[in-house]
């Protein structure tokens, strides 16, 4: 996996959180992943485009242990 830095205003911050507090998620980077990963499926699988593929996250994911950045 590649390491980038984001901003983010503090409310998405305290969001992703309280998501992670909540155990919805492994850590801030296993959100942004996974949001990534609808954000792509919604809005540009579903239109068939052959000029990018989103990787196999669920390979991608086997045996990972995810941390917080």
């Amino acid at each position: 996996m590649n390491l980038i830095s984001i901003r983010l205003p503090s409310e998405f911050v305290e969001i992703l959180d309280e998501m992670v507090l909540q155990g919805k998620y492994a850590s801030r980077s296993e959100a942004i992943r996974l949001a990534l990963r609808d954000f792509y499926r919604e809005h540009y699988a579903s239109k068939q485009s052959t000029d990018f593929r989103f990787p196999n996250m669920e390979f991608a994911y086997k045996n990972v242990i995810f941390e917080d950045d």
